[in-house]
C-alpha cells in the first residue's frame, strides 16, 4: 500500500514537496488555503520581479540619449504594467496546476489544521503516514502603526495599486524595502527608506551595502539609517511622518517590510507534539524532523534565510528522508546563493569576507570591478564589483559577494566552482568568453592570485 503523505502549505516548499512524493510513489494530498505557488509566485518573487524588469527598462530608457538614442517622453501605464506581472503570474501558477495533476495529487484549496493523525480541511478528514508543514510565511506589522488604514500597505498591497504613488515613505531597508525603493525610484516616486540598524540590507558586507546606498541614493532614493518613524499622522490625502531626529516626510503612502511571520499558530501542530520557537517558527533536526517523527518541515516556517529555491530543496529532502529510498541525509547549507534584485543586483554565496573574518579565518581576496569590462561597459551597466573569498593557506574557495550587472546569475559559477572544491587558482584558470561580463569572475580570482595581466 502507498504510503500517504498530506502537505500542508502550497508554496515552493510544499509544491514541490508533494511533487517529488509523488515521483516516490506516495498518495499526495496536497492543502492550500489561497492560490497554489504560495507567497513566491503570487504575491512575492515573481510578481516584484515583473515589476523590477518594467523598471529596469524605464531606467535604460531614462538613459537612452547616453547611447545615442532620442525616445522623447517617457509615459507610464501602470495598470498595463499589474496587467502583465497578472498575466505571468497565473501562467506560472496553471503550470503548478497541470504537474499536480498529471502526478495525481488532490489539491484541496481550504485551510488545514491537525488532528489526531489527520488534517481537517473543507469538511474532510485527510490521514498521513508523513505531514509535511510548509505553511510559509505572512508580513509582519509594527506595533504603533495602524496596518488597516488605507494608506498603510505591506509588500501584499503593492500588487494591487492602480497607480504610481507620488511619494513613498517604506520602513524597512532590508531586501524588501530595497527592491522596492528600486522599483519605484525610475518610475518617478519620491522613495524615502527608513531603517532601524546602521547599514542596508544586512547580512552582505558593509563595503557592498555602502556602495549600494550610495548608488540608491544617487536613484533620488533618500535613506534614514540608524532611525525610527517616531509617529504617524494619518490624512486623507497623505500620511506625516516623524523619523528619529525630528525630520517629517510627508507621503501618500507608507510600505512596511520589517520582516515576516511564520504562520504556524492555531492549526494543532502544537497539540500534536511540535515544537516552536518564540517566534512561532517549526523546530526541526538536521533531518527536518520535528519532535513528532511523522511530521516534517521546510521552508520560510523552519526560520533560516527565507529564499523560495532553499524552501525547495529543503521540502525535496524533508520528503526523501520521509520516503527514502536511501538513508536520511541532512541538507548541506553551506553553497546557497542568496540574490537581491535590486539595481544594482547584489548576489552572495558561501562566506562573505566580514563573515569569515568574524570566524576568525584567515582568508584572501579576489576582486575585480566592473568598470574595466567590456561588455558591461558597452551595456551602460559598469558599476559594481566581484569579490572572491579563499582560504589564505589552501587557496579553497569560501564564498563570494557580486554587486552589478547579471550579479543573480553569475553567482552560481562561483557557487559550482565552491561545491566541486575549486581553489580561486583553479576558478582563475577557466577560460572565459570575450567580451562577456562573466570574465569579471575569471579577472577576480586572477587578482587574488596576482597574476591578472590588467590587475596585478
Amino acid at each position: 500500500m502507498s504510503p500517504k503523505v498530506v502537505v500542508l502549505g502550497g508554496g515552493p516548499a510544499g509544491d514541490v514537496a508533494a511533487l517529488r512524493a509523488s515521483q516516490l510513489g506516495a498518495e499526495v494530498v496536497l492543502i492550500e488555503r489561497r492560490e497554489l505557488g504560495g507567497t513566491c509566485l503570487n504575491r512575492g518573487c515573481v510578481p516584484s520581479k515583473a515589476l523590477l524588469a518594467i523598471s529596469a527598462l524605464a531606467r535604460k530608457i531614462q538613459h537612452a540619449s547616453d547611447f545615442g538614442l532620442d525616445v522623447g517622453e517617457l509615459k507610464f501605464d501602470f495598470p498595463k504594467m499589474q496587467a502583465r506581472k497578472d498575466e505571468i503570474v497565473l501562467r506560472l501558477r496553471h503550470g503548478v496546476e497541470a504537474a499536480c495533476q498529471r502526478h495525481q495529487i488532490k489539491v484541496v484549496q481550504e485551510e488545514g489544521r491537525l488532528e489526531g493523525d489527520s488534517v481537517v480541511a473543507g469538511g474532510e478528514s485527510f490521514p498521513y503516514d508523513h505531514l509535511v508543514v510548509c505553511v510559509g510565511t505572512e508580513p509582519s506589522g509594527l506595533p504603533g502603526i495602524d496596518m488597516a488604514q488605507e494608506r498603510v500597505i505591506t509588500s501584499d498591497g503593492v500588487w494591487t495599486l492602480e497607480r504610481i504613488p507620488e511619494r513613498l515613505l517604506i520602513i524597512g531597508g532590508g531586501v524588501i524595502g530595497c527592491e522596492f525603493a528600486s522599483l519605484f525610484a525610475p518610475l518617478g516616486t519620491e522613495v524615502t527608506v527608513v531603517e532601524l540598524l546602521p547599514q542596508l540590507v544586512t547580512g552582505v558586507d558593509r563595503r557592498t551595502a555602502q556602495q549600494f546606498q550610495r548608488l540608491l541614493e544617487a536613484d533620488g532614493v533618500k535613506v534614514h539609517l540608524e532611525s525610527r518613524v517616531e509617529s504617524l499622522e494619518y490624512g486623507k490625502e497623505s500620511v506625516r511622518s516623524v523619523i528619529s531626529g525630528s525630520a517629517e516626510v510627508e507621503c501618500e503612502l507608507v510600505l512596511v517590510a520589517v520582516g515576516r511571520a511564520a504562520q504556524t499558530r492555531g492549526i494543532g501542530l502544537e497539540e500534536a507534539g511540535v515544537e516552536l520557537n518564540e517566534r512561532g517558527q517549526l523546530l526541526v533536526s538536521d533531518l527536518l524532523q520535528t519532535a513528532n517523527p511523522k511530521i516534517w518541515g521546510a521552508g520560510d516556517c523552519i526560520g533560516g534565510l527565507q529564499l523560495a529555491h532553499l524552501a525547495s530543496a529543503e521540502a525535496a529532502r524533508a520528503v526523501e528522508n520521509a520516503l527514502g529510498p536511501g538513508p536520511p541525509r541532512p541538507l548541506d547549507r553551506t553553497v546557497v546563493p542568496n540574490c537581491i534584485f535590486t539595481y544594482p543586483e547584489i548576489a552572495t554565496v558561501g562566506l562573505p569576507a566580514d563573515a569569515a573574518k568574524a570566524e576568525g579565518r584567515e582568508i584572501r581576496l579576489g576582486q575585480a570591478r566592473f568598470v574595466g569590462e567590456a561588455k558591461a561597459l558597452a551595456e551602460g551597466e559598469s558599476e559594481g564589483y566581484v569579490q572572491l573569498v579563499a582560504d589564505a593557506k589552501t587557496d579553497l574557495l569560501l564564498g563570494a559577494t557580486i554587486m552589478g550587472p547579471h550579479a543573480v546569475e553569475l553567482i552560481h559559477e562561483v557557487g559550482v566552482a565552491i561545491t566541486d572544491g575549486f581553489t580561486m587558482a583553479e576558478l582563475g584558470e577557466v577560460i572565459h568568453a570575450h567580451p562577456t561580463v562573466s570574465e569579471v569572475v575569471m579577472d577576480a580570482a586572477q587578482q587574488g592570485c596576482g597574476v591578472a595581466p590588467y590587475l596585478n
